[in-house]
């Protein structure tokens, strides 16, 4: 005669808390696996060399265009938080070097809403026109790319385009805004 062997001999415990343990292994498996897939955004990025002043290192690209205007001049000297945030920078110098540059070729200047280039002849007529002086350009639009070091958490910022922008006022000396002048593209090589 056969023996029969008891059934639950061979066979798992079905306990709840053994079906628990096993639905927990299971999650926390794939949990690792598809954490052990995934990376960092910034980690898939083509990472860039950049020189500066006393930093080679590899960067990621994380903005390749960033636009965003800046205020350089306090319309009020009244408002001390413009004032306290401007008392370092030299508006007058940037806005001169920056004529200068355009009036001895080094750059190019090109107009804000089309980006095509202007003549040194109309920049010269915009110096003469009634509501425009040098003095009033308070506005600066950078067009920049931003860059990161993920291993050493530093950025850094390239500048590639600068756009000047003056001071316009309505008939009753009202503050009306800002109007482009010109923009121009910095580390381009212009044309003699």
């Amino acid at each position: 005669m056969k023996r029969k062997m008891p059934e639950n001999s061979h066979s798992k415990d079905k306990s709840p808390i053994s079906g628990y343990r096993q639905g927990w292994l299971l999650f926390v498996l794939f949990a690792g696996l598809l954490l052990m897939g995934c990376k960092h955004p910034w980690e898939r990025e083509k990472k860039h060399s950049i020189q500066t002043d006393s930093i080679s290192n590899e960067f990621i690209s994380i903005a390749d265009s960033i636009n965003y205007g800046v205020v350089i001049k306090a319309r009020n000297d009244a408002d001390d938080w413009q004032k306290k945030w401007l008392r370092s920078f030299d508006r007058k110098e940037l806005v001169d070097f920056i004529f200068e540059a355009v009036y001895s070729g080094k750059l190019q200047p090109y107009d804000y809403f089309d980006d095509k280039p202007i003549a040194i002849e109309q920049i010269k007529q915009l110096e003469n026109k009634e509501e425009f002086e040098r003095s009033k350009v308070g506005k600066i639009q950078f067009k920049e790319r931003w860059y990161f070091d993920t291993n050493r958490l530093q950025m850094i910022k390239k500048v590639y385009s600068i756009m000047l922008a003056y001071e316009v006022y309505k008939e009753n000396g009202a503050f009306r805004g800002y109007k482009p002048a010109f923009k121009v593209y910095l580390n381009e090589s212009v044309d003699e």
